[in-house]
């Protein structure tokens, strides 16, 4: 009965849990931690890829407001890698996360989950978990990030 009891006490509702518990992909703009700190996506952008000979798209989150002209730089310490087509991609797909207080970073293969909801010649649509306990960062949510040139 006591195991019981603290299961229910030790649940919360969507509105009260961060972006980053569970199996599902979060519907709220990107968010979780870099590095131990708050991380809300802010802005974000995207391009076309040819990574190992597959179509691809490359994401690149930040919490601050930037544009095309500094694309992979630490000014977008999320980089996110997946094929280019509609669906849910845990295979062939990469995230990077980099510290915005250092160069420390982390490329992370496995664990992630990466949704294409949407594709066409200007945005990309999609959901992204992902995490990193050995750096305590991880991110979850929706992204629609315009393409650059």
């Amino acid at each position: 009965l006591s195991l019981f009891m603290l299961s229910i006490l030790s649940c919360s509702s969507d509105e009260e849990s961060d972006n980053n518990t569970g199996t599902e992909i979060s519907n709220n703009p990107v968010s979780g931690k870099l590095f131990g700190k708050s991380f809300q996506m802010n802005s974000n952008k995207a391009r076309s890829a040819d990574i190992f000979g597959n179509p691809s798209v490359e994401i690149y989150l930040t919490a601050q407001n930037l544009g095309c002209e500094v694309l992979g730089t630490a000014g977008y310490p999320v980089y996110i890698v997946a094929p280019r087509v509609v669906g849910i991609h845990t295979n062939n797909v990469f995230v990077t996360f980099n510290d915005p207080d250092s160069d420390d970073f982390i490329s992370l293969s496995s664990g992630i989950t990466v949704e294409i909801i949407s594709l066409d010649e200007t945005s990309v649509v999609g959901k992204v978990k992902a995490a990193s306990t050995s750096t305590d960062s991880s991110i979850n949510g929706k992204f629609e990030s315009t393409f650059c040139d």
